[in-house]
């Protein structure tokens, strides 16, 4: 798998009401696009997955989403992480008919086809320490969450 940014620039906290599922997807993907990671298609190339294939993972708790999509629409390889201190209703990776409360998403800007399985599984087992999650979501600022995740997830 390509090396993968990562560093507190990536990382944003939002602390606003009432947000959907796509307009958290566009604030992600402009911060990767803003910072030359994606380029100008992502943002739509990310919303148009996500409707066909929904990417929440259901932790019965503290749920993430994992929005990515395919790798023409990515310059360099890269994740962004957004901390929603209030949860967006986000359809479900497993029932995408059913929609669960998230939390953290974990936006993947990838320049290889299949290195997104190499990072869900970093992801997935982020996910399952509840613990450690929870503590990211109590984070004032992004370098505190940063600091956080970045030995699970580099």
């Amino acid at each position: 798998m390509a090396d993968l940014a990562f560093n507190s620039s990536l990382v944003t906290i939002i602390d606003e009401e009432g947000l959907t599922c796509e307009q958290v997807e566009r604030r992600i993907a402009g911060i990767l696009t803003e910072q030359g990671y994606a380029k100008d298609t992502y943002a739509q190339a990310i919303v148009d997955r996500e409707a066909n294939f929904p990417t929440a993972l259901d932790m019965s708790g503290l749920n993430v989403a994992i929005p990515h999509c395919d790798v023409a629409n990515v310059n360099k390889a890269a994740f962004c992480m957004a901390v929603l201190k209030h949860p967006v209703d986000w359809h479900k990776m497993d029932d995408s008919d059913d929609t669960c409360k998230v939390s953290v998403v974990v936006m993947l800007a990838l320049t290889e086809a299949h290195a997104h399985l190499e990072m869900l599984q970093k992801v997935i087992a982020f996910v399952q320490d509840q613990e450690l999650v929870a503590k990211v979501i109590e984070a004032n600022t992004a370098d505190e969450a940063f600091a956080l995740v970045e030995p699970h997830l580099c």
